[in-house]
């Protein structure tokens, strides 16, 4: 007992009282950062939050440092740990270290705060597994983030390396080691640990701080996205393996709701072992018409003159493509990114939260229903095109590799037609009409029917200018910019209606438009309610085919394949989350990803989930609607989710 007496009582040299400084400093300086990123948003995105009274804001700005404090933990909580571990302190060395590691370490806060700031008014919410996208994107992010947002780059690098040199000063000057006990030290340790675990958990026993203490706190889901902030929704979100985030519908049951959901009387299960794949029982007979679907990057209804009774006048071409088409007026994007929309239109898979990180091993497993694959083995000419660089999204190897087409093409491949004002990041819409047009030209001249999936770019966010041309309005604000960007789009639109013309296959050519979401806001306006933020135009246009009609009942993007195949007569297997949106006796819906919630929409009501709790819906919470929409949405998240982590999503 003497000896760990004398052990305990033992007296080294150490600088306790700078090394607190140290860590509250830094730890004092993340809670300022963060609680001035969401001044920054209150502030910049007002309208957004207009409909929050002064008391809410006010508590949201309160109780969100509960929040930050748990994500600072997080990032800084190891490095105070390490700060404080008992050793003789004979020089400067380790603390200097250890600034440099908590230096990096709010760096990388910094840069994720800064691209949630910028990427918020797109979706109106914070990110979630977009950080799995840039990761999976790496090469063209960081391209695509040096060419526009070097200055905040530039302003964080020079903002930390300012800090570290006036922290080495500082610790130069003042450093003065003095002699402290063992236990002491040991205390002081001990005490570090427990800070740690109590800012990131908030108590010892129960579950951590989660996101659903943020629900839980208000029913304003505008004061949730205040209280919140775009780390600590990442780091939850990629916390949780696909599909596990507390959905306990149980599987078997899930699987039956959604086969109900989905099989039409023309259809069946032709495998059991792959639940919710389908096949068509007595495919009509159709003539091998050709197929081009055009995904088109963040066209929305309200800025289309004929879908929103607006007068932009930025749309001519694809007004007369609504007037002639088959017009689907409620029709709902996956999610808000490009990803999502196109997993659900060309994959038929609607991602869910989670199933972001599933992308790797969907390329590499095979188990995807593959459009492409089906119409070459009817002979067809089959062909991926995007206007973006082959980098973008993976979709250019993934269409090869995966999907089999016989031809893909990307920005690089794809010849550079007019004398533009800058270099579109995500390339060229005209360009890539031009050239998708003319390989099948060619390829109708030699008797092949053909299968097109397209992608445009010229839209995205970013809204550089085209040519002068094309400058309908002053570049003077957002919208402005997006409405010359989509001027010049729709005019890309015509010239590839008027080659299909010309060139002689646009009467045996079934056109399907489709946006792969709706862009944000773009004027300050409260972009927030399901409609707003997911609806999109969707028209099948083949007037030679097909007669005009407007069809009401709620659509998605994950109908086109089963779409595609009653339309075409296409007797395979397939798996998609859809059903055929031309058949009006099909159950209508649609399933969307928003971030950390799955929202459900039916007959134009929605019910919003988190997958442990609602966090909004349209319903009487006690109807019987409700409870069943909440039974469905559960049972489509659980069944998709399953299936696809277990590979049985659909048979190669």
């Amino acid at each position: 007992m003497g000896k760990i007496k004398k052990i305990l009582f033992v007296q080294y040299r150490q600088d306790i009282k700078l090394k607190i400084n140290i860590a509250l400093m830094y730890f004092l300086s993340s809670l300022i950062i963060f609680s001035l990123f969401r001044f920054l948003f209150y502030i910049v995105y007002h309208d957004v939050f207009l409909s929050i009274s002064p008391s809410d804001v006010v508590f949201s700005f309160i109780y969100g440092l509960r929040f930050d404090i748990s994500v600072i933990s997080m990032f800084l909580g190891f490095l105070i740990i390490l700060l404080f571990i008992p050793f003789v302190q004979k020089s400067t060395k380790f603390l200097k270290i250890c600034v440099l590691l908590m230096t990096f370490s709010i760096t990388v806060l910094m840069l994720i705060l800064s691209g949630d700031f910028f990427y918020f008014p797109e979706v109106n919410r914070h990110m979630t597994e977009e950080l799995i996208m840039a990761l999976a994107d790496k090469e063209f992010i960081v391209k695509y983030t040096f060419q526009y947002y070097w200055w905040i780059l530039s302003l964080i690098f020079l903002v930390n390396i300012f800090t570290i040199i006036k922290i080495f000063k500082c610790i130069d000057k003042k450093f003065d080691p003095k002699l402290v006990s063992l236990l002491k030290s040991v205390i002081i340790f001990i005490g570090s640990i427990l800070f740690v675990i109590l800012g990131i958990r908030e108590n010892f026993s129960g579950r951590p701080i989660n996101l659903d203490n943020a629900y839980s706190l208000t029913g304003n889901l505008k004061s949730v996205q205040l209280i919140l902030n775009g780390v600590f929704t990442q780091i939850h979100t990629l916390g949780h393996k696909i599909g596990d985030t507390a959905n306990e519908y149980p599987l078997s049951k899930a699987v039956e709701n959604t086969q109900k959901l989905l099989l039409s009387s023309g259809e069946f299960i032709p495998d059991d072992k792959y639940p919710l794949m389908r096949q068509i029982k007595n495919p009509k007979k159709a003539k091998n018409y050709n197929v081009f679907v055009i995904l088109l990057e963040s066209w929305t209804p309200r800025y289309i003159d004929s879908l929103s009774n607006s007068t932009y006048g930025v749309t001519p071409n694809f007004d007369k493509i609504v007037k002639d088409g088959v017009v689907f007026t409620n029709a709902y994007a996956n999610g808000t990114r490009s990803i999502f929309g196109m997993s659900a239109s060309f994959l038929g898979v609607a991602m869910m939260p989670g199933v972001l990180r599933e992308i790797e091993r969907l390329e590499m497993m095979n188990n995807v229903s593959s459009m492409p694959e089906v119409f070459s083995r009817r002979g067809y000419s089959t062909m991926f095109a995007q206007s973006s660089p082959r980098d973008s999204l993976k979709m250019y190897d993934f269409s090869k590799n995966v999907l089999h087409v016989q031809e893909s093409y990307a920005k690089e491949d794809i010849p550079v037609l007019m004398e533009y004002l800058y270099d579109l990041a995500f390339g060229y819409d005209y360009d890539l009409f031009d050239f998708v047009a003319k390989k099948v030209s060619g390829k109708w001249r030699q008797g092949h029917s053909f299968f097109v999936f397209s992608f445009t770019g010229s839209t995205h966010v970013g809204f550089s200018p085209t040519t002068k041309e094309f400058d309908k309005y002053p570049s003077t604000t957002n919208q402005n910019r997006y409405l010359n960007t989509l001027f010049y789009s729709d005019y890309s639109v015509g010239h590839l209606i008027g080659t299909a013309k010309k060139d002689g296959w646009f009467n045996d050519t079934i056109f399907i438009f489709m946006a792969d979401h709706v862009v944000g806001s773009l004027n300050g306006s409260d972009n927030s309610g399901v409609e707003e933020r997911f609806k999109i135009p969707f028209v099948i246009y083949a007037p030679k085919i097909l007669k005009p009609q407007k069809i009401d009942y709620v659509v998605s993007q994950a109908d086109l394949i089963p779409t595609i195949y009653h339309l075409m007569g296409v007797g395979k297997p397939f798996s998609a989350l859809g059903t055929n949106a031309l058949d009006k006796d099909a159950n209508h819906f649609a399933l969307i990803n928003d971030g950390t919630n799955i929202i459900f929409v039916k007959n134009n009501d929605y019910i919003k989930h988190n997958r442990s709790m609602v966090t909004g819906t349209s319903l009487d919470r006690n109807s019987n609607e409700f409870k069943q929409m909440q039974e469905t949405l559960l049972s489509l998240d659980k069944a998709l989710t399953s299936l696809l982590r277990n590979n049985k999503w659909c048979k190669e």
